[in-house]
């Protein structure tokens, strides 16, 4: 048995071999801590469960790649933390292009110099707005139209912040492939009948 620091009761020889009685123990240690550790990095009660649960499965998958000198608290926390990061930097990012793709698509738009050509996008715009998911489109809309920030919307809508960061990253997908088309179409038909 490896006891250092904290691991109380850790048997890491038992874990690098997959006793999984001695995972479950390290588990049933350390989960809670694991838990509110990540809440506190992301505020978010259903991010926390899945940070920890992902920070426990890596740790079963790279069991047999612990030192002998590990501290299992430590190395979870620090596994919890750059799991953390990680979703930030992804969902920062995805939502980040999507929404400066959309909004250029909208000022490209209102450059036009066809007010009748303005007037038409803007009612296939407010179409599929319409035409996305319901909760797609009442998130965007509080956000777009609203201007209230995720988090303002989260905590209107009582959902976590990673459902509203979802429904944002669905609707503006949604909308660029559907408006893509549909604007091009519309381009085509108004240029054929000039």
């Amino acid at each position: 048995m490896n006891s250092n620091d904290r691991n109380i009761n850790v048997d890491l020889n038992a874990i690098r071999n997959g006793d999984k009685a001695a995972f479950r123990a390290v588990i049933d240690l350390y989960y809670k801590e694991v838990y509110w550790y990540a809440k506190s990095l992301g505020r978010d009660d259903t991010l926390a469960k899945d940070l920890t649960q992902e920070t426990f499965f890596t740790l079963w998958k790279k069991r047999d790649k612990l030192s002998d000198g590990v501290v299992i608290k430590g190395w979870l926390y620090k596994s919890v933390r750059n799991k953390f990061l990680d979703h930030v930097k992804k969902y920062r990012k995805e939502t980040y292009l999507l929404e400066t793709t959309f909004v250029e698509t909208l000022d490209i738009v209102a450059r036009s110099e066809n007010q009748e050509v303005l007037k038409r996008k803007m009612e296939i715009i407010d179409m599929e707005i319409q035409n996305l998911p319901k909760k797609c489109s009442r998130v965007f809309l509080l956000s777009k139209k609203e201007g209230l920030t995720n988090n303002e919307i989260a905590d209107y809508l009582g959902v976590s912040l990673k459902t509203v960061e979802g429904h944002l990253t669905k609707a503006l997908k949604i909308l660029r492939e559907k408006l893509k088309d549909k604007i091009h179409v519309l381009l085509m038909i108004l240029h054929s009948s000039e």
